[in-house]
């Protein structure tokens, strides 16, 4: 996936999110309790500032709080579509590949482009699940969510799960093995045998590590409790 269509891809599932807060402003997030759509839109614009700030910046650490706005109360759904216009604006102005520090194993600017996408996507189905209306989300996208979850976040955790886990996409391209060797977490993207398993399509697998699914529509081997534990891990 190039950068124009992930930033084209991010751009739209962000007005989802925009519109649908908005328009359902008190509902509850199903996978994220403490949130309503007021929450989630607050969120969504604060992220979308704060990596603004970063590649606008080229910053070698987080921003500190003096570099966002005042939270102004009533005004989340303002505050994130100017969020989500300076985000995308500072995005396509970046050179793909280009060093950049990154919170984790990536450090160019691909990893932000990487993550506006898939943060857009995720919270994409958190809106869509609040106001009770069908996901659609491409099998390629939803195996590239699970990616960057097991291989550029799993390996930064502090929990050390006893066992190593395989998962397997179904339908398409997509198999990762994940391990403790040593203190350390590796994760690859192998075929290989695993204390654990699980197989299930790249939209079943997204839910299920994202924790917006349960393990129930996938096809599990070995310890189910081992497989939850490296998902809460990546969460």
């Amino acid at each position: 996936m190039d950068a124009s269509f992930r930033l084209a891809r991010a751009f739209e599932d962000g007005e989802r999110i925009i519109e649908l807060t908005a328009a359902n402003p008190d509902a509850s997030v199903p996978n994220c309790p403490d949130w309503d759509g007021r929450a989630l839109a607050s969120h969504m614009a604060r992220v979308w500032h704060m990596l603004s700030v970063i590649v606008e910046h080229r910053l070698d650490s987080f921003p500190g709080r003096e570099m966002f706005p005042e939270k102004v109360e009533g005004g989340e759904f303002d505050a994130a579509r100017t969020a989500l216009e300076r985000v995308d604006a500072h995005m396509r102005e970046l050179e793909p590949g280009a060093p950049q520090w990154s919170w984790a194993t990536t450090q160019t600017t691909d990893y932000y482009i990487r993550r506006l996408h898939l943060e857009n996507l995720v919270h994409r189905v958190d809106a869509e699940q609040m106001a009770g209306v069908a996901s659609e989300i491409d099998g390629d996208e939803a195996a590239d969510a699970v990616d960057e979850r097991l291989i550029e976040f799993a390996p930064l955790r502090a929990g050390r799960p006893a066992g190593s886990l395989h998962v397997h996409r179904t339908d398409g391209a997509g198999e990762w093995t994940i391990k403790v060797d040593g203190d350390v977490i590796v994760a690859t993207r192998e075929h290989a045998k695993g204390d654990a398993a699980v197989r299930g399509t790249g939209v079943d697998l997204m839910l299920a590590v994202w924790g917006r699914g349960t393990l129930e529509p996938l096809e599990t081997f070995g310890d189910p409790a081992l497989i939850t534990e490296w998902f809460e891990l990546t969460r």
